[in-house]
């Protein structure tokens, strides 16, 4: 695919890929042009955009102008109908300007009383008789977080370039752009480093003070850690537990036999057996902990995402062929995220690399609940002439082949 230019006022043109090859000469130029509006020329004409700053500077599409960019331009968004955060009111996503949203949580951070187990806020349901929800989940706030580090979008360049590393990164970047309240969500938020083991007892160190800082705010008031990171096991010691890939084999968090349940059956496909998960899966989890009077830490609620080893997120076996296939064959595509609404509201991808159109990939599972809501959809793309991709299930074990690139 042709590179994507932008142009910088007076300061020529570069493409995307210039600019990330050469982060420190990118930086320069984006500061000399800060306040003004380069132009992405993935469109004629060109479409403006604005640079922001999190950690860095960087390039920023205009509010609600993702859909107007090319499928293929890394600023491209879908239509919001296609988008999870789409069933919130503005309650419970509020945009601030300059990249930044605050969000109202569903499950509460603050240890009241004697620091009993917390009962989520109760949340309007947006497929019910309200048409948006009022407060965001911790799944919701999981696929919030992986959407704004681009995480489920997908080119060839990727490939060999997405690691635990980059994930640690810019989680953080994202996070650092949500604020919960008054304050970031990084003040809330812990996110393994990178394990290094010749760096071991500093990570450690480190960590400690992280839990320390964390779980109390300023004033002592004690508080519920928010925990991202990768489910290594499940284990059995005094009770059941998870291990965090990246933290000492022996820290242990502590869980209900019931919200291990509740995970288990939600990730059902990516498991081979009652504690081992399938190779090609990583599971990531969002939870919030609090410690237990004996000092053993404990998950409050829980929320899980499978996703295949490219860290692509998938929600069914069937999801999971499909986004090998389209990585095996170099596509360019986006995964749209549910957040807390069920996936079938969504397509279950979007090549972007077919033209001035993305194009809806479909697939029918055997749930009869779940092929209708498709089905609709389907319909819905046929009498608007649209260009989709459907697999049935019912009808054949294989998946049908992709339609062409316009490369």
């Amino acid at each position: 695919m042709r590179p994507i230019l932008i142009e910088f006022p007076g300061l020529g043109s570069h493409s995307r890929e210039w600019l990330e090859e050469n982060p420190e000469q990118a930086q320069q130029l984006l500061a000399k042009c800060k306040g003004s509006y380069p132009l992405c020329l993935c469109r004629s004409p060109g479409l403006p955009l604005y640079i922001a700053r999190r950690n860095r500077l960087y390039l920023a599409r205009l509010p609600n102008s993702g859909p107007s960019h090319s499928p293929s331009c890394p600023s491209y968004e879908p239509d919001a109908a296609l988008c999870g955060w789409s069933i919130y009111s503005s309650r419970a996503l509020t945009d601030c300007g300059e990249g930044r949203i605050a969000v109202k949580l569903g499950v509460p951070l603050v240890i009241r009383g004697d620091g009993a187990p917390a009962t989520p806020a109760v949340s309007q349901s947006a497929d019910g008789e309200h048409p948006f929800r009022e407060s965001i989940e911790l799944t919701g706030l999981l696929h919030l977080l992986w959407d704004r580090s681009e995480f489920n979008r997908w080119s060839p360049r990727m490939r060999n370039r997405r690691h635990y590393r980059q994930i640690h990164k810019y989680l953080l970047e994202a996070a650092e752009s949500i604020r919960v309240g008054r304050r970031p969500l990084t003040r809330h938020l812990y996110v393994p480093e990178p394990y290094a083991p010749e760096q071991s007892l500093e990570i450690e160190a480190r960590r400690q003070q992280a839990f320390r800082e964390l779980g109390q705010t300023a004033g002592g008031v004690p508080m519920r850690i928010l925990v991202f990171g990768r489910i290594r096991s499940i284990v059995e010691t005094h009770g059941l537990g998870i291990r965090l890939a990246h933290l000492p084999n022996e820290f242990v968090i502590g869980a209900a036999r019931e919200k291990l349940a509740r995970l288990r059956h939600a990730t059902e496909f990516a498991w081979l057996d009652a504690r081992t998960l399938h190779p090609e899966f990583h599971l990531l989890a969002l939870l919030t902990m609090r410690r237990a009077h004996d000092g053993v830490w404990q998950v409050d609620e829980l929320a899980g995402m499978v996703t295949s080893e490219e860290f692509i997120p998938v929600f069914s076996m069937e999801d999971a062929l499909v986004c090998k296939r389209l990585v095996a064959e170099e596509r360019h595509f986006y995964k749209p995220l549910p957040y807390d609404a069920a996936p079938t509201r969504f397509p279950n991808f979007l090549l972007t690399d077919c033209g001035e159109t993305a194009v809806p990939l479909e697939i029918i599972s055997g749930a009869a609940s779940d092929a209708a809501t498709r089905r609709l959809r389907i319909a819905e793309y046929e009498a608007d002439h649209r260009r989709h991709w459907l697999w049935d299930v019912v009808q054949t074990a294989i998946p049908p082949a992709l339609l062409q690139s316009a490369a």
